[in-house]
């Protein structure tokens, strides 16, 4: 599996995956959102057998980096994704990693398996939903 960075061309496909993320109030799958994180080389997607398998929008913030949207569709292309960033941290010297997840999503135990030591559960935060507030030091 290679990770690497998105490409126009890869449009329809990060969309397809991004769909998952989509709320009533939300739709992270939206093209013109895409092209933007595309056009910033924020967007970096997972390709296996030439079909994109995952996708993260890694946004750096403020001294730090956010995963604004992370999928995947097999088995181990999130830890691959989220260690492709941790990698992009060090190489940067960027102390910190950090995520907000929706509850609705169950994410939160894959984000402490990678070593996201803090973690706060917000009630009705996001667009009225619970989510949570996760990073990581580097």
């Amino acid at each position: 599996m290679k990770i690497q960075l998105a490409h126009v061309q890869h449009l329809r496909d990060i969309c397809e995956l991004l769909k998952v993320l989509d709320t009533e109030k939300r739709k992270f799958s939206e093209e013109k959102q895409s092209l933007f994180f595309i056009s910033q080389q924020w967007c970096y997607i997972a390709v296996e057998s030439g079909n994109v398998v995952g996708v993260m929008v890694l946004e750096p913030t403020e001294g730090s980096y956010k995963i604004y949207t992370l999928v995947s569709k097999q088995k181990g292309t999130g830890k691959l994704l989220v260690n492709w960033a941790i990698d992009i941290c060090r190489k940067n010297n960027i102390p910190k990693l950090w995520c907000w997840s929706l509850a609705r999503y169950a994410a939160e135990g894959f984000y402490k398996k990678m070593g996201f030591a803090e973690s706060f559960l917000l009630h009705k935060q996001w667009d009225g939903e619970d989510c949570y507030f996760l990073g990581k030091l580097i």
